[in-house]
């Protein structure tokens, strides 16, 4: 039976949804409450959201973000870490620690809208982030520009060169 509670909960939950760059689904069987701890500490200092959620309550919200095909995962214990901004971002912070990567077993991921099944999700943590493929967009786009102004420069610095040694040889 809904209550107001848990209508709330839901409501929250599809806009969290509806709105996440990534969202991926572990299963936390076996983890103690300190190492819990330190991996919500972790998320929450990278501004990442990590939840709880009962099954039923996230198959709601997942059906009221529009979200289709995630009900396959929803059994057991499932924690999401969902990310805004980076969508790699989660993922990579699972990757550094072997007592996550050791203890948590990745389910699936929602990565930029696509369902991602849990043998593909590990590849996600080498995937650059989104600043970091901006920089290199960046990168390539300058270095054509630097080149031609080096190039530019090193030509009018021979022409002074030239005009001040006819400048010296007519003294």
């Amino acid at each position: 039976m809904a209550t107001p509670q848990k209508e709330k909960i839901v409501q929250e939950m599809s806009t969290k949804f509806g709105r996440a760059a990534g969202i991926y689904l572990v299963d936390f069987t076996g983890l103690d409450v300190n190492t819990t701890n330190e991996l919500r500490k972790n998320f929450r200092d990278s501004k990442v959201e990590y939840r709880v959620l009962k099954n039923t309550l996230a198959k709601i919200a997942f059906e009221q973000a529009g979200i289709q095909g995630m009900d396959q995962f929803l059994s057991g214990v499932n924690g999401y870490a969902i990310s805004y901004d980076d969508p790699t971002l989660p993922v990579k912070l699972l990757e550094k620690s072997k007592d996550f990567k050791e203890k948590l077993k990745l389910k699936a991921a929602l990565f930029e809208g696509k369902i991602v099944p849990a043998n593909q999700v590990e590849s996600l943590a080498k995937l650059p982030s989104k600043k970091e493929l901006i920089g290199q967009v960046a990168g390539m786009l300058n270095s054509p520009m630097s080149k031609l102004v080096n190039s530019l420069n090193g030509i009018m610095y021979k022409f002074v060169n030239v005009l001040k040694a006819v400048e010296e040889k007519k003294r």
